[in-house]
């Protein structure tokens, strides 16, 4: 026993990325969504063998296939079958072999009755009655490591209340074509369609915004133009006046603090989506924290001060223009980080490891990485690790110990 944990402590102070272990792995050569040994729901996609070909191929040409979703719960028992369109998602990711797959249900599902992304998780104001468009994650950047950084930092904020329009979604096993593809995250996506829904309101009421990479404006995507203009001649304007007018300052309070606590580093200047309904204020979404907790003592509202991305420009106007946004700003940090801790996130991973301890041999036998499960739970240990480290130094810089 002590040189099983003495082996671990030196594959943790050496970093040791792949760890050759002996175990016995699920067989997924005769397995279907039917008969499979699990407890996670399962999605059998359907398309023409050669159209799912190219599409795999060529991955960044945002081809759109025709598909058949089939739907089964936990115990192989179908739940739905619908007409959709899918395609191949993500950025960097979507080079990886298991790809992140986004799919558009021909019709909107009755969430209520079928429950694929349990309702129950929905905060104040969102609504998941209906969805129409989700997407099977490969857990972006953290592929091959943890598989649930990315849901277990939005678990952290769907938790918490925090004021931010936010994916939801859960682990699921998903084969192609009756062939076991992978484990997967589902989640809600954050496009105009989803968040019609989300927030049961008209797509057409929606004005979208976006900031990608190696952009650093806000541009206009979807909506108002007219409303969409307004913001960035502020931005550029510096308009303090007009940006607390434009924008709602709770919302956005709320948007950077979670970003600086869980240390994002990708962004503000990539990932960056807001959204007017009406022409009312606009709201920032929260997506895409595969990066978080990446670099410890990298916190966020520091450098925002120096970045010249729309988002730290809006933040830096503010805070020279806005004499009552650094007091709100700091007040929100102190109730964030009493809400926020390391023992909370600590219970997330717990609870979701516990979901797909059982189901993380199908997708070592079938990818690889992680390379084993000691590999993977190492990988888990290292997360909160670095979590906790990351909180430490949060709490360090801004004097809230």
């Amino acid at each position: 026993m002590k040189l099983i944990y003495l082996t671990i402590l030196i594959l943790v102070l050496f970093g040791c990325k792949k760890i050759n272990v002996e175990e016995t792995l699920p067989d997924i050569t005769n397995i279907s969504p039917t008969n499979m040994q699990s407890n996670l729901d399962r999605i059998d996609i359907l398309a023409d063998s050669e159209d799912l070909t190219h599409m795999y191929t060529n991955y960044l040409s945002d081809i759109q296939i025709p598909a058949e979703i089939k739907y089964y719960g936990s115990n192989g028992i179908l739940i739905f079958s619908q007409e959709a369109f899918i395609e191949i998602r993500g950025a960097g990711s979507a080079a990886n072999p298991m790809k992140s797959i986004g799919i558009v249900f021909s019709e909107k599902i009755n969430n209520s009755s079928y429950q694929i992304i349990e309702t129950s998780q929905a905060l104040p104001g969102d609504d998941l009655s209906q969805l129409q468009s989700i997407r099977l994650r490969n857990s972006g950047n953290d592929d091959g490591i943890t598989h649930l950084k990315d849901l277990a930092l939005t678990e952290l904020a769907i938790r918490n209340s925090i004021d931010l329009e936010l994916k939801y979604g859960k682990a699921i096993q998903v084969y192609l074509n009756t062939k076991y593809f992978g484990l997967l995250n589902m989640r809600t996506e954050n496009d105009v369609m989803a968040l019609s829904d989300l927030l049961n309101v008209n797509i057409d009421d929606i004005t979208m915004m976006k900031m990608d990479f190696p952009e650093t404006d806000l541009d206009y995507r979807e909506g108002n133009k007219e409303v969409a203009q307004s913001l960035i001649d502020a931005i550029e304007n510096e308009d303090g006046y007009e940006l607390n007018q434009l924008i709602d300052i709770d919302n956005f309070i709320d948007y950077i603090l979670f970003e600086d606590y869980v240390g994002n580093t990708d962004w503000p200047h990539n990932n960056a989506k807001l959204y007017s309904i009406n022409g009312g204020k606009f709201r920032f979404l929260l997506f895409d924290l595969d990066w978080g907790l990446d670099r410890n003592r990298t916190q966020r509202l520091p450098k925002m001060e120096y970045l010249e991305d729309d988002i730290s420009l809006m933040y830096q106007v503010l805070r020279e223009y806005d004499h009552g946004f650094i007091e709100a700003l700091e007040n929100r940090q102190k109730e964030l980080y009493e809400l926020l801790s390391s023992t909370k996130f600590e219970a997330i991973i717990y609870d979701l490891s516990n979901q797909i301890d059982s189901e993380i041999g199908y997708l070592i036998q079938r990818w690889g990485p992680p390379h084993s499960t000691l590999e993977w739970r190492l990988n888990l240990s290292q997360l909160q690790q670095d979590f906790e480290v990351n909180e430490f130094y949060s709490r360090k810089i801004y004097g809230l110990f």
